[in-house]
């Protein structure tokens, strides 16, 4: 099978290897070692050092590994009126050479991308659509509802819901649509001719929380000591960081003790250090940066109790499966996402939206009946055991081969 994913997430290359962002790249990898080589299409820079990725951390690809990739131009702003046509010169002949298309829901300016599926569909070719998160929620929480003035939030609403109905469009006529949220199969699934949920862990068994550290965190947990709180995420509003400082400082007028290390790197972040000063819980609470995913991302699941994920939008991403590779019970706020990912009372609780007293409330749960904290842990150990990224990476591949 030729396989051509067409993406916006960018490459560059280096000597014989193509360097990105290194989530991306364990995807692909996860790819290839499930469905075999693939050709990636994706915007080329021309130095490894104007690479910007999701995380800290970088990694590289190459032909040896069943890697090809296709470099298409980089978008030039608003002036740029060649760029669409510059796509479509570079994609149209590697589509004709191609048997499965592979694109997923894009973001001004790339929805010029799309082209790859489109020409495939009018080709008669087989394709495979993604949407990979709920970036309507996403959008109207971070650019929509942004908006300095009525004039471009009508706008900014405007271009939205035509990309809603673009994204529509094209899940409805593809071969197989990947819905890669809980959010996304709420808002997608009725307009997809074949569409399936699909969980993203990225963790294998081996990556799964040792019996031996494992048995050490139960007796620490067992033995009363102070609950450890975590997040890794970016510091931004959506991710309801503050609605964690607050909890924390409404347990400790509570008189229970925890204490929250928050990972992450983005423009909240000075104003949540500063939230947790006024609030007084600066002793309480950590903000050590941005950490890389891998060995050390799983070094401090180890180590921690609960994890928290209180977004405010229905997103909700593979930060749980990372944490349930580490026992960690997950509190997250309830939302279309999250009620259909975490298990209420099994490895997790769900608590009302943007309430901070009822993410108080979850954490002094666990606070308080120790013995059900290590029940939701060994339930969030036991659900990574099986639920691995091989396993899902052979799902996707054997729904693939029987487009064909």
């Amino acid at each position: 099978m030729r396989y051509l994913l067409v993406t916006h997430i960018p490459f560059a290359r280096q000597e014989t290897a193509a360097v990105m962002d290194r989530l991306w790249a364990e995807d692909l990898r996860g790819l290839v070692a499930s469905i075999g080589p693939v050709t990636i299409a994706a915007p080329q820079l021309a130095r490894v050092e104007d690479l910007q990725g999701w995380g800290p951390a970088t990694d590289s690809l190459s032909k040896a590994e069943g890697f090809e990739f296709l470099g298409l131009p980089i978008h030039g702003g608003r002036t740029d009126l060649t760029f669409a046509r510059r796509v479509r010169a570079v994609l149209k002949p590697a589509v004709i050479a191609s048997d499965l298309i592979h694109t997923s829901n894009l973001f001004p300016p790339y929805t010029p991308l799309w082209f790859g599926h489109d020409l495939a569909v009018q080709l008669g070719k087989k394709t495979l659509f993604v949407v990979a998160e709920d970036f309507y929620d996403m959008l109207n929480w971070e650019w929509v509802r942004t908006a300095t003035g009525r004039l471009q939030k009508l706008r900014r609403r405007r271009s939205l819901r035509a990309l809603d109905r673009e994204v529509r469009k094209r899940v409805a006529n593809a071969s197989l649509t990947f819905l890669h949220t809980p959010a996304a199969v709420e808002r997608y699934r009725e307009y997809a001719a074949n569409a399936v949920h699909i969980r993203q862990p990225v963790h294998e068994k081996e990556d799964v929380i040792g019996c031996d550290t494992f048995r050490a965190k139960c007796e620490d947990i067992r033995g009363g000591a102070p609950l450890r709180l975590l997040s890794a995420s970016r510091m931004e509003s959506l991710k309801g960081i503050d609605f964690i400082v607050r909890a924390v400082s409404i347990l400790r007028q509570r008189e229970i003790p925890v204490h929250a290390t928050l990972y992450g790197k983005g423009s909240r972040l000075e104003s949540f250090r500063l939230l947790a000063q006024r609030l007084d819980v600066a002793d309480r609470i950590d903000f050590p940066g941005a950490i890389a995913p891998g060995p050390e991302l799983r070094k401090a699941y180890s180590t921690a109790h609960l994890f928290l994920m209180p977004h405010l939008t229905s997103d909700f991403g593979r930060a749980f499966f990372d944490a349930m590779a580490g026992a960690l019970p997950v509190i997250a706020f309830r939302s279309a996402a999250s009620q259909d990912t975490v298990r209420h009372r099994v490895d997790g609780l769900i608590t009302p939206n943007a309430d901070a007293e009822g993410l108080a409330d979850g954490i002094a749960q666990f606070h308080a009946d120790r013995e059900f904290l290590l029940r939701a842990a060994e339930a969030a150990r036991g659900r990574a055991l099986v639920n691995t990224k091989t396993v899902w990476n052979n799902l996707r591949a054997q729904m693939i081969r029987e487009l064909f």
